[in-house]
């Protein structure tokens, strides 16, 4: 679908994504132990990130601009370091010619992967996401396809049972560009 090289993704989906850390977040603060949390055990500190060939790491997180569509879209990250971190909020970002991957890390633990395109502007437009729990199952998948002609993003999102891998829940939706 998609045709010619013109930015594709909303606003929204920026709204989704900082949606869905928040709520990985959230269960993994919730799933400490049994009990007051008086008696829970800690759960052991993640292993260190692996190094990905390629792959950028920042602790500044993305920032954000315009496309031609109105449309806020990820633009480029500030704060690089030399190495991944465990502590606090960590991006990952790899670029291949105008390919993507990104990946988010709290506390060393990843919360979602993305894969997508560059468009002319420089502008990150998503093709692939995955949301993952505390445990580092995949508990949500959305893919994203872009029709320039109907200037129309596809999302389909999947909520999917993190022990089996089911999909428990579809939504589908069409988002115009502007």
């Amino acid at each position: 679908m998609r045709t010619a090289r013109q930015p594709r993704l909303s606003a929204g989906d920026a709204l989704l994504t900082a949606a869905l850390v928040a709520v990985v977040f959230a269960l993994g603060a919730c799933s400490g132990g049994e009990g007051d949390g008086a008696s829970a055990k800690k759960s052991a500190p993640p292993p260190p990130i692996e190094r990905v060939e390629g792959m950028k790491y920042y602790v500044g997180g993305p920032e954000m601009a315009s496309d031609r569509y109105g449309r806020t879209r990820l633009s480029h990250f500030n704060g690089e370091v030399s190495a991944p971190t465990t502590r606090g909020l960590l991006i990952g970002f790899k670029l291949e010619g105008e390919e993507f991957d990104y990946r988010t890390y709290i506390n060393g633990r990843l919360v979602s992967s993305s894969t997508g395109f560059l468009d002319d502007d420089g502008m990150l437009w998503f093709t692939e996401r995955f949301t993952y729990d505390s445990a580092g199952k995949v508990i949500a998948r959305q893919t994203l396809e872009y029709d320039d002609a109907a200037e129309i993003m596809i999302s389909r999102v999947e909520h999917l049972d993190p022990v089996d891998g089911t999909v428990m829940k579809k939504i589908d939706q069409k988002i115009p560009y502007r």
